[in-house]
């Protein structure tokens, strides 16, 4: 057993009189991984057999009732900074439903969190049954249908986790990142009405599972992301080119971006350097979206070298007024043969037709 790990194993009577016995299990999930519920299809097979493993700690809680799988959730964390996570996954066989499984299991995954070190942690749910058994263990409203659970002691964490603490490095995002990404866009500030336009999620919408669709194509040759991480291990700033996923599209990279407000001054030359790799990527073409009204934001593009290039009036709806979008960009040069042939992108004849 590994320093701050729980026993692997617990049980507990029900109501019914049934025993739950509950595992605590981490990829590679062996004979569990053909039934173990994950919904997040694109990373799910990778995840399941441990190759996503050297930079996230997947930890998986599998109810079972006379060896029977009855219900299981899980929670993600970097492997190397365990303060913040996100649960997810939670799922009871509708058999065995309203017997309080979905009670044990989160009470062992919250002891376990806390074990490691926990003190955050980030879930979305647009039920309200499950939000009431969320807050039974301490979850709170956050943002959008997110909720967060805040361990004893670490009610601060939005002043302290986030504040400065010495100058941020900048390196390439990974997938064990996805729940200090959430964290970091769950917050208020900077107050920005995008949070991420690609991603289509705008202030008081949290972020969750949007980090796949930033982190799958990077790791795929197909962008780039690059993360602000600060001295104590927390994420403080992000920043992405991700090709528009198109062949007759694939020279322009869309650019997002977003830090907390004590690190945004470190954004502009992350995003700089990212648009002259962008050059020796392919990309003929940067384009970022940004509300007329985030004036700090366009103050950041500027500052990296993109400049307004067209703006959609009235594109933006906040309650009774309109506001404009606009386009922010740089142009990189022409390249003569695209990276990738047609029969790579979805519903395009594949080669062996």
């Amino acid at each position: 057993m590994r320093a701050g790990e729980a026993p692997g194993v617990d049980t507990h009577r029900l109501t019914t009189g049934e025993t739950l016995t509950v595992r605590v299990l981490e990829p590679p999930l062996g004979h569990y991984a053909g039934r173990i519920e994950y919904w997040w299809r694109e990373v799910r097979a990778p995840l399941v057999a441990g190759d996503l493993a050297a930079t996230s700690r997947d930890r998986f809680f599998v109810g079972e009732i006379a060896g029977v799988y009855a219900g299981s959730m899980t929670y993600a964390t970097a492997r190397d900074a365990p303060e913040v996570a996100v649960l997810e996954m939670v799922w009871t066989h509708p058999d065995h439903r309203r017997k309080g499984i979905a009670d044990h299991l989160l009470a062992r995954a919250l002891a376990d969190f806390r074990a490691w070190g926990g003190r955050a942690m980030y879930l979305c749910t647009t039920n309200p049954h499950a939000a009431a058994l969320y807050a039974r263990h301490g979850f709170r409203p956050l943002i959008g249908d997110g909720m967060r659970y805040l361990a004893p002691g670490h009610e601060d964490f939005d002043r302290t986790y986030f504040a400065a603490a010495g100058p941020a490095r900048a390196r390439p995002g990974a997938w064990g990142d996805l729940a200090r990404v959430a964290a970091l866009y769950n917050q208020p500030e900077p107050d920005w009405l995008i949070k991420d336009y690609p991603r289509r999620v705008f202030r008081d919408m949290r972020y969750e599972s949007h980090y796949i669709r930033v982190w799958q194509p990077c790791s795929e040759g197909r962008g780039q992301v690059q993360v602000l991480e600060a001295p104590r291990g927390s994420l403080v700033g992000i920043a992405s080119l991700v090709e528009v996923d198109s062949f007759f599209e694939q020279h322009v990279h869309v650019l997002e971006c977003w830090a907390c407000p004590a690190y945004l001054a470190q954004l502009p030359p992350v995003v700089e350097a990212m648009v002259a790799e962008a050059a020796g990527a392919g990309a003929e073409i940067v384009q970022t979206y940004v509300a007329e009204s985030d004036a700090t934001k366009r103050a950041l593009l500027a500052a990296a070298g993109l400049r307004e290039e067209a703006r959609l009036a009235g594109r933006l709806r906040v309650g009774d007024q309109r506001a404009a979008l606009l386009i922010y960009g740089c142009a990189l040069g022409r390249r003569a043969v695209p990276p990738h042939p047609l029969g790579s992108y979805y519903g395009a004849r594949p080669p062996w037709r």
